[in-house]
């Protein structure tokens, strides 16, 4: 008989299950290399339990003693491969360089040559026999070599078990908890194996309280670093008091409630750039959810940041986490919000940190706040500006009236004083008679107060049109051309419009806009002949090629380069009969909306307004009237 069926066969095969299942469980979970050696691990304690079971149930010693030697190369493996765990675990990653990683390796591998040639030396084990009872068990006498072994192991697990209390003392919340767990599984499993070694435990040779252990250890150690939940019932706090005698206790559990109390989130990474501890805060802050044991590419998804500076480069992998102070914009519930996330570094020593701790703080309000106070600062700059550039007009217009007036009326008071002078000579030369007034210097006199009506009118327009933009609407650009061209007198002129728009404006001051650009190019324009000689100027209205504003220009001789500047400047004409006021209205008119304007030539030689700065969009009511070439025919 080859095989036997022992009372330990079931309890070890289920130990086996256990160590595969967990390593299955880690191994699909796995985001690094906590993961990838907790892995390992599981698959060493279900080695352990494996070649512990064959040992145990075979019968024949060759058998037995083959499943033996296999055994004894597993606890150095199981030892080094939790050590490698431990030290990703607890944020000493960097450390596990690769000479480092294969020096620790090579204590299974010594131990694998020892026990390949133990037939040689005997340093493991000497003189394996069966002993045959109600079941057939190995025998042997233990040398220096295996209890060497075991030495080892047991420094080392007091190496990752030092490690393990660093980290419950210095972390908080899940993953205190979490330590706790893994070092109470680690550590009760490891210490099963003393009794075996000294020969003394309630189960036979063979190392075989370990992995019956490890059905209550293991379950434990699965459910406790897989659930949260589970873990948050771990009761770390209390067994820590009780072991500290309730002494010193006060410090930190002052400190947890202050870092949980605090308004800033706290987040604190490891040198692997994972989330070790978070405060409730940060998790509100970042939306809920677990964020322990995520890397930072992990904590905000891509897809809601909107601005984060260099912060950026850290959130998408590229760069490590480091020191830096930076504002991070993000959109939460069809809400933009804006963080000031500060990250400091965790040790003493600059060139190495241990880890880095990030310290965020919601000034979505601030911001907010900031920005009314700014535009409130810019709507009073701009009431400023208004106020001083009224001011300004007071001024021009008492310039106006004071010198632009005075030739007219002295014009008039001239004819009116010859006329007087006439009358005063016809009196004294013939006597009282009937006086025959120049018919000419009445008409003088008429246009000289003409000029002076048309000159104040003007003046009072340029004044008015200097004010701030207060109601804008919608307006269809075409149709305020259209209006503005029947108020005109246009004779025989034509009105081109390019394609419908909509632009945000005072509707009625545009239309001044207009009126205004439409007489100057009809009154200064050199238009064409029709076939009976009368003119046609050809005026155009469109949209800019850019779309940031629109046109008016015409086919007239154009104005030349030295004047261009000068001629939206009040005052400035070349009629006789012209006050100058007309392209100062449209000029103050789109700086009052905010606009430009300038001055340039049309494709054909004419002149061309160009204003741009416009808001403005596509008009797609189709109540609106078609628009194309209007005459004034």
């Amino acid at each position: 008989m080859t095989w036997q069926l022992t009372p330990y066969t079931v309890p070890l095969v289920l130990a086996t299950l256990l160590g595969i299942a967990g390593a299955v469980v880690t191994w699909r979970h796995r985001s690094g290399p906590v993961e990838t050696w907790g892995a390992i691990v599981q698959v060493s304690v279900g080695l352990w339990a494996l070649l512990t079971v064959c040992t145990v149930s075979s019968v024949p010693l060759e058998l037995k003693l083959f499943w033996f030697r296999s055994f004894l190369v597993v606890p150095p493996l199981l030892t080094v491969s939790t050590l490698c765990f431990v030290i990703h675990f607890t944020g000493r990653g960097d450390w596990l360089t690769r000479p480092r990683l294969v020096a620790l390796f090579l204590f299974p591998v010594a131990t694998l040559v020892l026990v390949a040639t133990n037939h040689v030396h005997g340093y493991m084990f000497v003189d394996p026999r069966v002993a045959h009872g109600s079941i057939s068990l190995l025998e042997y006498d233990l040398q220096w070599g295996t209890y060497a072994v075991f030495g080892l192991s047991y420094a080392l697990v007091v190496v990752h078990s030092t490690m393990l209390s660093l980290k419950i003392l210095r972390s908080r919340n899940v993953y205190r908890r979490i330590s706790f767990v893994i070092i109470v599984a680690t550590v009760g499993s490891t210490s099963m194996t003393l009794f075996s070694l000294a020969e003394v435990s309630p189960a036979p040779p063979h190392f075989m309280l370990l992995p019956l252990a490890y059905l209550a250890f293991g379950t434990l150690l699965i459910v406790g670093t897989s659930s949260i939940t589970v873990a948050r019932k771990v009761p770390v706090d209390r067994v820590l008091a009780v072991l500290s005698l309730q002494r010193g206790t006060v410090v930190p559990l002052a400190r947890d409630f202050v870092v949980e109390a605090v308004d800033n989130g706290i987040i604190v990474f490891d040198r692997n750039d994972r989330v070790v501890d978070v405060n409730s805060t940060a998790k509100r802050l970042a939306g809920g959810g677990r964020p322990v044991g995520k890397h930072v590419t992990a904590l905000v998804p891509s897809e809601i940041v909107l601005r984060a500076g260099d912060l950026e480069a850290v959130l998408d992998g590229t760069e490590p986490v480091r020191e830096l102070r930076e504002e991070l914009w993000i959109r939460l519930d069809d809400r933009e919000r804006c963080y000031d996330v500060r990250v400091s570094a965790l040790g003493d020593d600059d060139d190495d940190p241990v880890g880095h701790v990030a310290l965020i703080h919601d000034i979505t309000e601030q911001k907010r706040r900031e920005d009314q106070l700014r535009a409130r600062e810019q709507e009073l700059e701009l009431q400023t500006e208004q106020l001083e550039y009224q001011n300004e007009r007071l001024d021009r217009f008492a310039g106006i009236v004071s010198h632009d007036l005075r030739n007219p009326l002295n014009v008039a008071q001239g004819y009116l004083e010859t006329m007087v002078s006439e009358i005063e000579d016809t009196d004294a030369d013939d006597g009282p008679a009937d006086v025959t007034v120049s018919v000419e210097h009445l008409e003088q006199i008429d246009r000289s107060h003409d000029r002076m009506g048309d000159i104040i009118e003007d003046a009072l327009a340029l004044a008015r049109q200097g004010k701030a933009i207060t109601e804008t609407e919608a307006v269809d650009l075409s149709a305020v051309a259209e209006d503005a061209w029947a108020n005109v007198e246009t004779r025989n002129a034509t009105l081109e419009l390019g394609d419908d728009w909509s632009v945000v404006a005072d509707r009625d001051r545009l239309l001044n806009v207009f009126e205004n650009l439409f007489r100057n190019s009809l009154e200064h324009g050199t238009p064409g002949e029709t076939e009976d000689g009368r003119a046609s100027p050809t005026v155009r209205v469109g949209r800019l090629a850019d779309g940031t504003g629109f046109y008016v220009e015409d086919d007239g001789p154009g104005i030349p380069d030295d004047r261009k500047e000068s001629v939206l400047e009040e005052g400035y004409t070349t009629a006789t009969d012209g006050t100058g006021f007309g392209l100062a209205i449209v000029r103050d008119v789109t700086r009052a909306h905010g606009w430009s304007i300038a001055v340039t030539d049309a494709a054909d030689g004419g002149a061309r307004f160009e204003i741009s700065g416009v808001d403005g969009s596509d008009v797609d009511d189709p109540a609106l009237p078609p628009l194309g070439r209007r005459s004034a025919e």
